[in-house]
């Protein structure tokens, strides 16, 4: 049975995240006058080059080849190889984005509008949705139709984890969720002025340095998957990463706000 603490947990995870989000999306939308196309920009990037290419080079890393799949159960270089290709794959898509998709449109609204498309798409799908189908399988498992509703259209060991999951899972950790997407649209709002800045600029090694970043912050919770150091470590990591990239937007708003709006 899955406590009911935990489906409270669940539940709490989702609606702080949709208040977050919409929270955020009001205050952009007055403060920024963030517009539509940048925002729907950045939505744009993160399915394309996170949800799907990412994607598409995982099955092929981990299952498609024999070689990188042995080389990759180890913790370190399963982590490095995660964080990097995150890095990557989503840092390149904000380049493409800005220098292709958005020539007329890079403002410095332009990048949060950017940047919060992005972050603000992830955690609703992952906080959200994600949440949402774990609710539902919570649901079943307590009436008891969990293994005849999903038994024909899932492997038993994926359905045996998925119950574990949800029945070994303290509900604090459910609230440690939500308050990860914090740190992450800081992440990516910051990073999405920082490609931005290396666009307008034309120095391609903002780019670089925003792919550097983005892995190192990425590393941490990739360690956590890997087993390799405690959530709590994790979790306390992030605070001076998350105030770092809120001071690096304060000053950047300082810096350049006026001007790019002017131009």
């Amino acid at each position: 049975m899955v406590s009911a603490a935990s489906i409270a947990g669940i539940i709490i995870q989702m609606a702080s995240i949709v208040i977050l989000v919409a929270s955020l999306f009001v205050y952009f939308r007055k403060t920024e006058r963030i517009g539509w196309l940048p925002l729907l920009a950045g939505m744009a990037v993160f399915l394309l080059f996170s949800q799907l290419l990412e994607k598409v080079l995982h099955v092929y890393m981990l299952q498609g080849n024999a070689a990188t799949a042995k080389a990759l159960q180890n913790p370190w270089l399963f982590a490095a190889y995660g964080a990097l290709a995150a890095g990557v794959f989503e840092e390149l898509g904000r380049y493409i984005g800005f220098r292709f998709w958005l020539k007329r449109r890079r403002s410095w609204s332009d990048g949060i509008a950017f940047g919060f498309g992005h972050g603000g798409l992830e955690a609703l799908l992952l906080g959200v949705v994600g949440g949402a189908q774990m609710l539902g399988f919570a649901l079943m498992i307590n009436s008891g139709t969990f293994d005849q509703a999903l038994g024909s259209a899932m492997p038993g060991e994926a359905m045996q984890q998925i119950k574990a999951q949800l029945t070994d899972t303290p509900w604090a950790l459910y609230l440690v969720a939500a308050w990860e997407r914090i740190p992450a649209l800081l992440l990516h709002l910051a990073l999405s002025i920082m490609v931005l800045h290396g666009v307008r600029s034309g120095r391609f090694r903002h780019v670089v340095a925003a792919i550097a970043l983005h892995a190192a912050v990425d590393f941490l919770p990739a360690l956590y998957q890997a087993k390799v150091l405690p959530l709590a470590v994790v979790e306390l990591g992030l605070i001076p990463i998350a105030a770092a990239f809120f001071i690096y937007l304060r000053h950047m708003r300082r810096k350049y706000r006026n001007e790019w709006s002017r131009e």
